[in-house]
């Protein structure tokens, strides 16, 4: 779901080098489609990685290969003490060529919602709504049958609590209901409550 998002923002800028993908959210994971496979059918080599030695070791791999046209995926949390340093390609690369990945972007865009909190893009709620991104967007939908307009930071909690249960959060459970839920997602539950 995400990867076509990710692949129709790369096939506007197919054709510039270098490209600089941030996913700070780290929605992209390692041999996925949206970046290995896009990559190695366009001719690019792809730097994915967190710290700075291994970007450097790959940079200075790749340099010698003037036709090598690269793609690198800054993974970096935005609250990282310390972030990717890279001045050498970000200078070569057009702002148009930077792409800044988010959850929210790609909910607002999937759902038409604007409303979505910026408090998605944390890194553990994050974590969870991408884990259960299906069930993310049945809960919201649930929400916007109750109401169009509201959608506050408990609504959130509760579109994640739904869509890790698997339940509509936005109605009454009835107490069997309550205690079936504690039995067979006790493990789910436990998750959550970390």
């Amino acid at each position: 779901m995400i990867e076509p998002w990710i692949l129709s923002k790369l096939e506007k800028i197919k054709n510039a080098s270098p490209i600089i993908l941030r996913d700070p959210q780290r929605m992209i994971r390692s041999g996925a489609w949206a970046v290995d496979g896009w990559a190695e059918e366009h001719g690019y080599t792809v730097l994915f990685c967190t710290g700075n030695l291994a970007l450097r070791e790959m940079v200075e791999h790749v340099r010698t290969d003037p036709s090598a046209r690269i793609l690198l995926v800054d993974r970096s949390r935005e609250d990282a003490k310390t972030l990717l340093f890279y001045p050498d390609l970000d200078s070569q690369a057009a702002r148009k060529h930077k792409l800044d990945l988010s959850l929210r972007d790609f909910l607002v865009e999937k759902t038409g919602d604007n409303t979505w909190p910026h408090l998605v893009n944390d890194r553990n709620l994050s974590r969870l709504i991408l884990g259960n991104l299906e069930g993310t967007l049945e809960a919201h939908r649930q929400l916007r049958t109750i109401d169009r307009g509201r959608f506050s930071d408990t609504d959130l909690y509760k579109i994640i609590l739904g869509a890790a249960l698997g339940i509509n959060p936005f109605t009454k459970l009835t107490p069997s209901q309550v205690r079936r839920l504690c039995i067979e997602q006790h493990d789910i539950l436990d998750e959550l409550n970390r």
